[in-house]
C-alpha cells in the first residue's frame, strides 16, 4: 500500500508567503496587503482564511551594525594612523576596507540626519543644530516626513531597528514629556531606543531614556556611558535573537565620545600618562609622517600650517602644557574606552554566529575633532562657550581632577587640529576639511577583494543609506505612509569594497553657520568667513565678508594650496554651482551666528508667558525649554508636606554643578545653592538657621535682579516670614550639560551640589509650585 505524501496548510502558506514577498512592491511603503485570497461564509466551517502574507526582508539581507562616534578628527585612531591605539578599530578595519576621503557635514544634528536620512542635510530640514530651530524650511531641526530614515525603511521591509546613544535631532522644546514625539529615535522608524536626545551627556551620570521614558538613576551601575550602551546592545540582540532568529537587524550605536565632556576611568587615563607631553605642534609632524608611512594618505601630502589662531606648544607656560598634555590624556583614554565597547559588541556577534552576515558600517566621528574650547581649554564646556571667561587659575588647580566627575572638560583647539591631521581647521569648518573629512570603516564577509585596503573613492554620509539598501537589495521608497519622498542624495558605496573608483565623479556642497565649501571632481571651493569655531560672530558682523579659495584635491590631499588666482574661471563656475546647490536644497539663509546665540536668543521663559504651576515632586522638564528661572526676577512658592522637622531634599533644582540651582531642604533648614560653575567664586550658598515644620508649610524663594545682566539678590521666606537672604556673584548661568534638566522633588543626572539623601529625594511631597515672573 502506497503512502501519500501530505502536504500541510501551515507548509502550502509558508511557500504562498516567500512569493507574495518576492512579488511584493517595496516602493511604496507599508508594502500594501494582497488583495484577499480567502473564502468568507456564514460558517467557519465552510471558510478559509486568506494566505498569510507578513513582510519579510529579502532572502539574504544582512544584519546591519551602524556606528557613528562623535567629534573623532581624522587622525585621532591609530586606524587613520593616530596615536590613540584603537585594536578594534583596527581589527574591523584588517577585514574590510578603510575610507580616506569620507565626509561629513562639519556639525552633530546635520551630520546625523543626513546619515539617517540619505539626504543632504539642508533638504532633511537639519541645517543646524537642532536645539537652535527657527522656521526656515532648511532648518526647523526635525527631520522632514519625506525624508524617511534608514531605520523607517528598513523596519517596513522586514527588519528589526534599533539605536543606542546621541539623537540630536529631536529640537529641545520636544524633549519633555509632552511630546511630540515623532522627531525622536521610536518616531523616525526605530523600535527600540536607549540613549539621549541631547548634544553631550555625562559620562558617569547620563540621563538617559528607554523609548521616550526617562530611565530613573540606576545606582548599581559602574561602568561609564558608552559601557552602559554596549551592555544593551549586547542585551537587545540576544532577545532579537531569540525572538526571531531569521530577522535581520539594524543596530545604530551613537555613543556620545569623544564630545565634551572628556571622561574616563581613571585606570585608562593613567595609561597615556607623559604620552602628549611633546605637544600638538610635534604631534601633528609625528602624526603626518605614520600617516605616509602607512599609506593612509597619499604620498607628496603636505602637512598644512598651524593657524595663528591656534598658540604654538613652546608659548604656553609650564602650568598650561601640564594642563593641557592631561586634557589630552583624558580624551585619548575616551576613545580607547570606547573602542572597547565596539570590541565588545564585535566579539558578541561573532560568538552568536551573526558577524559574517553583518554588514559594520563605522564612521569616526560626526564633524572634525572640536576646537569649541579655544586656545585655553576648559573644564566646564557650556560656561565655556558662553563666555570663555573661565578662572585660568582656578581651571589650572584642576588639572589633576580631569576625566572626573567634577570637571565638564574639553582640550584647548591645538589637540583638535593636531587630531585632524594633516588637515586644516577643526569642526564646524564645513569650508576646510579638518572640519568635514573623517576616517570610515565598512567591512563585510566575503564582500571584500582586498580587506585592509584603503579606498580613496569620495564619500559623504549621505552615501550610507543608499550603501545599506543596496546590500539589502531593497529600493528607496518613492511613498513612505501616504508621503512623497525626496530623491536621496547619496550613491552607494557598495561596490567600492571590490573596486574601488577613486575617479568616480561627485558633485557635493556643504555649509555649516555660513562656513560654505563645494567638492566636484577632485576639486574643492572653500568660502570661509572668519569666525573661530570658539567665538560667536566675526568683528564684521551678521553679513561677514566671505573669503573664497579653490584647491585640486586630486594632487593636493591636505588642501593646502589656494589656487584661486591661477584657475578664475574655474572659482566662477564652482561659486555658481554652489548657489545652485544651495537653492536647490533650502540652505538659504546664511547665518553666521554660533550655537548658543542661536539658541538662548529667544526669550528666557517663551513668548509672553510667566506664570508656571508644578503639581508634585516628579516633574522633570528640559532645562533650556522650560521656565527658565536664570536672568531676571521671579517669585517661586512651594506648598510642602514634610514628613519630620528634619526632612532633606531637593523643592527644586535646575542643571548640574556646572551650571546650575538648587533650593532644598537640608535637616529641615531651607538652603538655595548657586553654580555658574564649579569655580568657588562663581558659586554661592544661602542657608537658613530656621527648620521648617513637620507636616504643611509653605516655601518661598525671591529671585531680585535689579537691572539686566547684574547679580541676583536671593531671599527665602517660610509662611510668609524672612528667613534668610543674600546676594549671588551673578544671575545669569547656563544650565549645564545638555541634558540637564529643571526637576522637582529631587536633582536628576549631575546635581548642583551634595545632598543628605539619594538624588536629593524630597522626605516629604509638593502639592504644588508655582514660579511667577515679574
Amino acid at each position: 500500500m502506497k503512502k501519500h505524501l501530505s502536504i500541510s496548510p501551515s507548509l502550502i502558506a509558508l511557500f504562498a508567503m516567500g512569493a507574495a514577498n518576492a512579488e511584493a512592491n517595496r516602493t511604496t511603503l507599508p508594502v500594501p496587503r494582497p488583495p484577499f485570497d480567502g473564502k468568507i461564509a456564514e460558517n467557519i466551517v465552510d471558510s478559509r482564511p486568506s494566505t498569510p502574507s507578513p513582510v519579510e526582508a529579502p532572502a539574504g539581507a544582512p544584519n546591519i551594525f551602524l556606528m557613528m562616534a562623535d567629534d573623532v578628527g581624522f587622525a585621532m585612531s591609530s586606524t587613520f594612523g593616530g596615536p590613540v591605539p584603537t585594536p578594534n578599530m583596527d581589527r574591523l578595519a584588517a577585514a574590510g576596507e578603510r575610507y580616506n576621503r569620507f565626509h561629513t557635514t562639519g556639525i552633530c544634528s546635520p551630520s546625523r540626519a543626513a546619515l539617517l536620512t540619505g539626504r543632504n542635510h539642508h533638504a532633511s530640514g537639519v541645517g543646524y543644530l537642532s536645539d537652535g530651530s527657527v522656521n526656515y524650511p532648511g532648518y526647523g531641526g526635525r527631520i522632514l516626513p519625506e525624508t524617511a530614515t534608514i531605520a523607517q525603511v528598513l523596519r517596513l521591509n522586514g527588519y528589526n531597528t534599533a539605536m543606542f546613544g546621541k539623537h540630536h535631532n529631536a529640537p529641545g522644546n520636544e524633549r519633555s514629556e509632552a511630546g511630540p514625539f515623532d522627531a525622536w529615535p521610536t518616531g523616525l522608524g526605530f523600535e527600540y531606543f536607549y540613549g539621549f536626545p541631547a548634544g553631550d551627556s555625562d559620562q558617569y551620570s547620563p540621563i538617559l531614556y528607554r523609548g521616550t521614558n526617562r530611565v530613573e538613576d540606576d545606582t548599581t551601575h559602574t561602568s561609564l556611558l558608552d559601557g552602559r550602551l554596549a551592555d544593551d546592545i549586547i542585551r537587545w540582540v540576544h532577545n532579537q535573537k531569540a525572538a526571531a532568529p531569521e530577522k535581520p537587524f539594524l543596530v545604530y550605536f551613537a555613543p556620545g565620545s569623544t564630545h565634551a565632556p572628556h571622561q574616563a576611568p581613571p585606570e585608562y587615563i593613567a595609561r597615556f600618562k607623559g604620552k602628549f607631553d611633546q605637544g600638538w605642534d610635534k604631534l601633528r609632524k609625528e602624526t603626518w609622517h605614520r600617516q605616509l608611512a602607512e599609506g593612509i594618505i597619499p604620498k607628496g601630502t603636505r602637512l598644512t600650517s598651524r593657524p595663528a589662531e591656534i598658540p604654538a606648544w613652546t608659548s604656553l607656560t609650564p602650568a598650561q602644557k601640564a594642563f593641557a598634555a592631561r586634557t589630552m590624556e583624558v580624551a585619548a583614554a575616551q576613545l580607547v574606552y570606547q573602542d572597547e565597547q565596539l570590541g565588545r559588541v564585535m566579539d558578541e556577534l561573532h560568538r552568536m554566529g551573526q558577524s559574517n552576515n553583518t554588514l559594520f558600517v563605522v564612521v569616526q566621528g560626526d564633524n572634525g575633532a572640536s576646537g569649541e574650547a579655544g586656545p585655553k581649554g576648559t573644564i566646564n564646556e557650556l560656561r565655556s562657550i558662553l563666555g570663555h571667561d573661565e578662572n585660568e587659575q582656578w581651571m589650572l588647580a584642576n588639572t589633576d581632577k580631569l576625566g572626573g566627575s567634577m570637571t565638564y572638560e574639553s582640550y584647548p583647539v591645538g589637540w583638535a587640529w593636531a587630531m585632524n591631521t594633516p588637515l586644516r581647521w577643526v569642526k564646524q569648518y564645513a569650508s576646510m576639511l579638518g572640519g568635514i573629512r573623517n576616517g570610515m570603516i565598512m567591512s563585510w564577509h566575503g564582500h571584500v577583494a582586498h580587506p585592509g585596503g584603503i579606498c580613496a573613492q569620495f564619500g559623504h554620509l549621505v552615501d550610507i543609506a543608499p550603501t545599506v539598501l543596496d546590500a539589502a537589495r531593497l529600493p528607496a521608497p518613492d511613498t513612505v505612509y501616504g508621503v512623497h519622498q525626496k530623491p536621496m542624495d547619496g550613491q552607494s558605496l557598495l561596490a567600492s569594497l571590490t573596486a574601488c573608483d577613486p575617479d568616480h565623479p561627485r558633485t557635493q556642497y556643504f555649509e555649516i553657520g555660513g562656513k560654505v565649501g563645494l567638492y566636484k571632481d577632485g576639486w574643492f571651493l572653500s568660502g570661509e568667513d572668519g569666525r573661530p569655531s570658539w567665538e560667536d560672530m566675526p568683528s564684521a558682523g551678521p553679513r561677514p565678508p566671505i573669503e573664497w579659495t579653490l584647491y585640486d584635491l586630486s594632487k593636493d590631499y591636505s588642501q593646502a594650496t589656494d589656487l584661486s588666482k591661477k584657475e578664475p574661471a574655474r572659482l566662477k563656475e564652482m561659486r555658481a554651482i554652489w548657489r545652485r546647490e544651495a537653492e536647490r536644497n533650502n540652505v538659504f539663509p546664511l547665518d553666521h551666528r554660533f550655537a548658543m546665540a542661536r539658541t538662548l536668543g529667544g526669550p528666557p521663559a517663551g513668548p509672553g508667558r510667566k506664570n508656571y504651576d508644578f503639581w508634585g515632586k516628579d516633574i522633570s522638564l528640559p532645562a533650556t525649554h522650560g521656565p527658565i528661572p536664570i536672568g531676571r526676577s521671579f517669585r517661586l512658592d512651594a506648598d510642602l508636606r514634610l514628613d519630620s522637622g528634619t526632612s532633606s531634599g531637593v523643592v527644586m533644582a535646575i542643571g548640574s554643578r556646572f551650571g546650575g540651582w538648587s533650593l532644598y531642604l537640608d535637616h529641615g533648614h531651607p538652603v538655595f545653592t548657586w553654580a555658574r560653575s564649579t569655580d568657588p567664586a562663581e558659586m554661592a550658598t544661602i542657608r537658613s538657621d530656621q527648620l521648617l515644620p513637620q507636616g504643611a508649610s509653605t516655601l518661598t524663594l525671591r529671585f531680585a535682579v535689579p537691572a539686566p545682566m547684574k547679580p541676583a539678590e536671593v531671599i527665602l521666606s517660610a509662611d510668609g516670614r524672612e528667613v534668610a537672604r543674600g546676594a549671588l556673584p551673578g544671575s545669569i548661568l547656563v544650565p549645564s550639560g545638555n541634558g540637564e534638566t529643571l526637576d522637582t522633588g529631587r536633582d536628576l543626572g549631575v546635581p548642583v551640589t551634595d545632598y543628605a539623601t539619594p538624588q536629593g529625594a524630597l522626605q516629604g511631597d509638593i502639592a504644588h509650585l508655582s514660579i511667577r515672573f515679574d
